[in-house]
């Protein structure tokens, strides 16, 4: 366990210890080796492609296949030759290659393009047509026979591959494999993980949309749209929701559109009428009635807070933004009714903005105040803005915010044409961030002077550049990545010791490795206030990640939190103190990129960038093969499926328990 110990060591650091690896690599224990070749790709330790490129043939399975992936986190064009050959390799290594070749620009599509032509090895066409989704363009003609595949699981990825990006091109296709369909008895709703079926009808109802189809088959795509509207099972509805509303515009078919999806409004699931409700926009335009007819069809906060962005968006102000109206959500007792105000405030123009957002300034809550800028300063440039306290010129004011998510939300409106007077206003603003205990408004100053010094570096005065060289290296990693290319601050390393004690290394394989070697990993049941949801932790995959987690949980730090964000038929995110999306636990742990792909029920790091994980996580709802070996996987569901298909957002979670 000590060498799987300084294994951790050196990820956590970006340290590439060479002397570690190679120790590793020489074990007696295959899963220390196999966790010392995936270390290799996390560290991005390119000296020892050689050795993944030996390892991809290793009879031990996971060693092959983690090897196989550290070729893709590295994307070494190089060994795209031999990541074909290891597509005949067990299931394991086949799924990490074609991840692996859908990585690589150019020569990994090359590959990927040969095996859709010869149809070979056949078991590898699955993930190779999910990994052709990446290529650009997609290869239509060489994906579309696949739509009639024998194999379910084929057919679920090609048409993926042609309705990820929505390619033109794949519309007619997609319309004679949707012909079964649009003929057959609906099916009933499917339960579990393996959902093939479901999530195929409802890629398809993904990439009939309009914007993709011209006017030949809008007609036919608008039939079997109308199909799967009805279809039983609600990830389907929802995509299928999403698409109907692009007809919206169509002169033809746009009141087909409107009609259907009026008839839609009480939908019995709620996340398919909150997807409604934010497709709203093109459909019901300008027809006040309309707008009034869908805010009555649910009182829930989610629903009716899209109802209120989407109507603005199409210049319509409900009653609820009304100047004087005794229900006005910008006088609302919650601040995120007075939020959510600021936030549809910005959709409708300057003088609702300025109106509305502006008056929310000075809220008293922060997270009211950072929607309020939010929709403000889209305009601070403009000559209308003049003399209000959002100008450009006034930006330096709002920096003096007591919240760290305000002033990295100014500074972000500041990086806009940032030149070096802006640099010099940015450093002060980190100086001043260096108590915060997030620090959003750290990152957000250095990525002003980064862009100031990619501007105008001849605009870097003496006294400017003197007081960046003298700048002690921060020991958060994000802080010094980002200011990498400003010349005066080269000194900061990008890379340093761990800042905790081997022996702490040595506690997290005991505590958290040892256990999935065990088998007896640990698990976590979140309960929320529509039921419960279990969970298997990927201890052995993600040991800091999982240890993070599990800590958090014992210290109550989840209890009685809502989830802040969820998009149906995509993902449910919680872990923000705040409840605005932009709060954390005060520090940053490293991504922990590993195999374990994004199926339905994968639980993964939400991020704000690289290595920005703290405490934040989200559970997908469906299949998103595009966030593989993007985003830790630490743990998946294993039970309340159920409940977590029927989260909204705001729901309350009353606990998290470790086992």
């Amino acid at each position: 366990m000590a060498l799987w110990a300084s294994l951790l060591e050196i990820a956590d650091a970006r340290r590439p210890d060479t002397g570690v690896v190679d120790a590793a690599l020489r074990s007696s224990d295959p899963r220390v080796r196999a966790y010392a070749v995936l270390t290799i790709g996390q560290v991005g330790i390119r000296a020892r492609i050689p050795e993944l490129r030996r390892r991809l043939a290793d009879p031990d399975s996971a060693i092959a296949a983690n090897a196989t992936f550290a070729l893709g986190l590295l994307r070494d064009t190089s060994s795209a030759d031999a990541l074909r050959g290891a597509l005949d390799g067990p299931v394991s290594v086949m799924e990490a290659a074609a991840w692996a070749l859908g990585e690589m620009e150019g020569r990994g599509a090359t590959v990927l393009a040969s095996v859709l032509r010869d149809g070979q090895p056949a078991p590898a066409l699955a993930a190779v047509l999910s990994a052709t989704a990446k290529a650009r363009p997609v290869p239509v003609p060489l994906v579309t026979p696949y739509l009639t595949h024998t194999d379910p699981a084929v057919r679920r990825s090609a048409v993926y591959a042609l309705t990820r990006s929505r390619v033109p091109a794949a519309v007619w296709p997609l319309l004679r494999a949707a012909e079964p369909l649009v003929l057959a008895v609906p099916p009933p709703p499917s339960t579990g993980r393996a959902e093939t079926e479901v999530e195929f009808r409802s890629y398809l109802a993904r990439g009939l949309a309009r914007t993709v189809t011209d006017d030949a088959a809008a007609r036919p795509a608008a039939v079997v749209l109308e199909r799967l509207l009805n279809d039983p099972h609600p990830h389907v509805r929802i995509n299928a929701i999403r698409s109907v509303a692009t007809f919206g515009s169509d002169s033809t078919l746009g009141e087909a559109a409107r009609t259907l999806l009026l008839r839609h409004l009480r939908d019995p699931e709620a996340n398919a009428r909150i997807a409604l409700a934010q497709s709203l926009t093109g459909v019901l335009r300008a027809i006040p009635e309309d707008w009034n007819l869908a805010w009555a069809a649910d009182t829930g906060f989610t629903y009716r807070r899209s109802v209120l962005l989407s109507a603005m968006r199409a210049r319509v102000r409900l009653p609820a933004l009304a100047a004087n109206g005794s229900d006005a959500w910008m006088r609302h007792a919650s601040w995120r009714y007075r939020a959510a105000a600021a936030e549809a405030a910005g959709a409708g123009g300057f003088g609702v903005a300025d109106e509305i957002a502006g008056a929310l300034l000075d809220d008293a809550d922060p997270r009211v105040r950072g929607a309020a800028y939010a929709a403000v300063l889209p305009f601070a440039d403009s000559a209308r803005a003049v003399g209000k306290p959002y100008a450009r010129s006034a930006l330096v004011h709002a920096l003096e915010d007591t919240d760290p998510l305000v002033r990295a939300t100014v500074l972000g409106a500041i990086r806009a044409r940032a030149r070096a007077a802006e640099a010099s206003i940015a450093l002060d603003a980190w100086r001043r961030a260096a108590a915060d205990n997030d620090n959003d408004a750290r990152v957000a100053a250095l990525r002003v002077i980064a862009a100031a010094w990619a501007a105008d570096s001849a605009g870097f005065g003496t006294a400017l550049l003197d007081s960046l060289t003298s700048l002690v290296a921060p020991d958060d990693p994000l802080e010094r990545a980002i200011v990498q290319r400003v010349s005066p601050l080269r000194h900061w390393p990008q890379t340093g010791a761990a800042t905790r004690p081997t022996a702490w290394y040595v506690t997290q394989v005991r505590d958290v490795v040892a256990r999935v070697l065990a088998g007896s990993p640990l698990t976590v049941s979140i309960v929320t206030d529509r039921g419960p949801i279990e969970a298997v932790l990927y201890g052995a995959d993600a040991p800091l990640t999982v240890a993070n987690f599990a800590r958090l949980a014992r210290q109550g730090y989840y209890n009685g939190l809502v989830f802040h964000r969820v998009v149906p038929n995509f993902v449910a995110q919680d872990g923000d103190p705040r409840g605005d999306g932009g709060g954390g636990p005060g520090y940053a742990i490293r991504d922990e990129l590993n195999r374990r792909w994004y199926d339905r029920g994968a639980v993964g790091m939400a991020l704000s960038g690289p290595d920005t994980g703290g405490s934040q996580y989200f559970i997908t709802h469906s299949p998103q093969p595009h966030l593989d070996g993007h985003y830790t996987v630490f743990a998946h569901v294993t039970g309340g499926f159920a409940t977590l298909d029927a989260l909204v957002q705001g729901d309350r979670i009353r606990s998290v328990t470790i086992r």
